[in-house]
């Protein structure tokens, strides 16, 4: 030939043969099994990202939690407190009658507002923007 005489080979022609396995149907098929390895990986890694977020935050809740505990002693503490401060006054059945009825009309006025504020009646107006 023109160019050194040695015969180049024909390219050759992609045919699906049966031992490699690169028909159509084999091709659908690896595609469906590696997407579904792709699923499977992003599953795994959403869940140790939640494992992981569980672990940072596990630590947080604990002292959530004994914060709570301790602000409801000093809670009941204080109205011990004024249950005692009262009794010299009107006695104790009555100084105990005064403070729980207290007590439990600021905790029914709290929990009216936490339910009007969920219900959307006395939420923060939505079309204001802060930016």
């Amino acid at each position: 030939m023109a160019d050194g005489g040695e015969e180049q080979p024909p390219a050759p022609v992609l045919k699906p043969d049966a031992a490699t396995g690169d028909g159509i149907g084999d091709l659908f098929r690896r595609l469906v099994d590696d997407a579904e390895a792709f699923v499977r990986a992003e599953v795994k890694l959403y869940r140790a990202e939640a494992i992981h977020r569980l672990e940072t935050y596990k630590s947080l809740f604990a002292m959530g939690a004994i914060g709570i505990v301790l602000g409801l002693g000093a809670v009941i503490l204080l109205l011990f407190a004024l249950v005692f401060a009262l009794a010299p006054y009107t006695g104790p059945a009555w100084a105990s009658v005064i403070v729980a009825v207290l007590s439990f009309s600021l905790s029914g006025l709290l929990f009216t507002a936490i339910f009007a504020r969920l219900r959307g009646k006395d939420g923060p107006d939505e079309k204001e923007d802060p930016a």
